[in-house]
């Protein structure tokens, strides 16, 4: 069957209108896909992750505290020094008529020493409180030296029937040494020996790791 000219052209026109349709239908397609795909890309991907906070508990070994303070054994925390003055008198009765008396008057220079035993001292800790109490025992007088060497005559009454005799005057050392304590206790050595002990011992304690969240209090 021969097609004329005419119809083959309608044909060739049709198959072209198709092909045309068919590529604008493709073409819309891939246009489409493309504005997708850009828009996805506009999300972020990337998440923030929330920085992780550490928590480092620390423990207090009160034995290993108490353990430092021990090494310190008695720590002297306070001296007083001094110069006496003293006036040394023998009396005697001659022929138990009349008095025979010599007196010397001398100085003598001295120290007193006072502090605190720390082995004693106990540590209890409160956590729920958060209160570290420190007892620290009570100052006391360590040593009383009456220095020999610094011992000064300034003026001598000796009488011929009664003679000065050193072994007398060396007894009464014991008296100056009683003496010197007396007079370092009325001017409050122990309580100065006291409050200095008790600041070293805040100190020390104050110093180890997690002790400044606690209270520590000396008594």
């Amino acid at each position: 069957m021969k097609i004329s000219a005419k119809t083959q052209n309608i044909i060739y026109g049709v198959i072209i209108g198709i092909s045309v349709l068919a590529m604008i239908i493709l073409c819309a397609g891939y246009f489409k896909d493309k504005k997708t795909d850009d828009t996805v890309k506009e999300i972020p991907q990337t998440a923030v992750l929330k920085p992780k906070e550490d928590k480092v508990k620390v423990t207090i070994d009160t034995k290993i505290i108490e353990e430092g303070l021990d090494d310190m054994g008695f720590l002297v925390t306070q001296e007083y020094y001094f110069t006496q003055v003293e006036t040394y008198t023998k009396e005697k009765k001659v022929l138990k008529f009349f008095d025979a008396t010599s007196e010397l008057a001398y100085s003598y220079e001295g120290s007193v020493t006072a502090g605190v035993d720390f082995e004693r001292i106990k540590i209890r800790k409160d956590d729920e409180n958060k209160v570290i109490r420190v007892e620290v025992p009570k100052a006391e007088i360590q040593t009383v030296i009456i220095d020999k060497d610094s011992f000064k005559t300034y003026s001598e009454k000796e009488s011929m029937w009664n003679k000065l005799d050193m072994s007398d005057f060396n007894s009464s050392l014991s008296e100056f040494e009683k003496a010197a304590k007396d007079k370092a206790l009325e001017n409050g050595i122990l309580d100065r020996a006291q409050e200095r002990a008790e600041e070293l011992v805040y100190n020390f304690v104050s110093k180890y790791q997690g002790v400044s969240q606690y209270k520590v209090i000396c008594e």
